[in-house]
């Protein structure tokens, strides 16, 4: 529907027509955080704000730029999303993914601060003229989604504007059946990103068929997250971001977009057509 939707480079005129014609704002949010030493700090913003770049072009809106900004807790001992599920021996305090013996760490805003800004940013908006607001995540921590959806049921306010929350960043336009967690830096994650930027560097890993232990990399299936490691704490074969490829990459952007898309014209026709 549109060439030009990024925010920050648009002119008020422009901005104005692409209202007029379909007064919706995206808002991706997602932390400068540690992807492995393969992938940029920045990853889950890029991913969030390039989903939702394609989907307004495809059904209307403006996107601002994306913001670099999420939050993160300590890891429980045991568990789901645990200290021990990644390979650690349960003493050490990690937050997020940031494990110890990383060279540099990512930066995770205190969750009330984080949600303080985006609550900021999403009043801003509503002062003006939009009739729908989207936070757009490309973050997994489960107390970062609990504040955008808690901003978001909180900030709504139909029918002057409605405000939304959606969470496709580079992951599958669907969850897995079992609610399995999509995991970090692997395989899926990795192809995106090379359509996103060229700084995506597979030689910093090891050669091929090298395991890649999650606590030396950071690079985790989902299926450790959520508590059922592999035996020996190593990434499985299937998920090794060494395989990835753009085309790859390509597909898992379209299957995003194309599930955000379904849903923002599901949106719009029941709360603005």
């Amino acid at each position: 529907m549109a060439d030009l939707v990024e925010f920050e480079l648009m002119r008020p005129p422009q901005i104005v027509e692409a209202r007029r014609r379909c007064p919706v704002v995206y808002v991706p949010f997602g932390p400068i955080e540690w992807h492995g030493p393969h992938m940029p700090m920045g990853t889950d913003a890029m991913a969030a704000h390039r989903v939702a770049v394609e989907t307004a072009k495809r059904v209307g809106g403006v996107v601002l730029p994306a913001y670099h900004l999420g939050s993160e807790t300590v890891r429980a001992v045991d568990g789901a999303q645990s200290v021990r599920a990644l390979g650690f021996e349960g003493h050490e305090r990690i937050v997020g993914m940031d494990f110890p013996d990383f060279p540099v760490k990512s930066l995770y805003i205190e969750e009330g601060t984080f949600a303080v800004i985006v609550r900021e940013i999403v009043r801003l908006l509503k002062q003006d003229s939009w009739r729908m607001v989207v936070i757009v995540n490309g973050h997994g921590a489960p107390n970062h989604q609990r504040a955008l959806r808690r901003i978001a049921t909180e900030e709504n306010e139909p029918p002057r504007v409605h405000v939304l929350y959606e969470s496709p960043g580079g992951m599958p336009a669907k969850p897995a059946a079992d609610g399995q967690d999509p995991g970090h830096a692997g395989r899926g994650e990795t192809a995106f990103m090379m359509l996103e930027t060229g700084n995506v560097d597979l030689a910093a890993l090891p050669p091929a068929g090298t395991p890649l232990r999650y606590r030396d990399f950071g690079i985790v299936n989902g299926a450790a997250f959520d508590g059922r490691p592999t035996p020996d704490f190593t990434l499985p074969a299937g998920e090794d971001p060494r395989l990835a490829t753009r085309e790859e990459g390509a597909a898992r952007l379209e299957r995003s977009v194309a599930g955000l898309t379904e849903r923002m014209r599901q949106h719009i026709a029941k709360h603005l057509g």
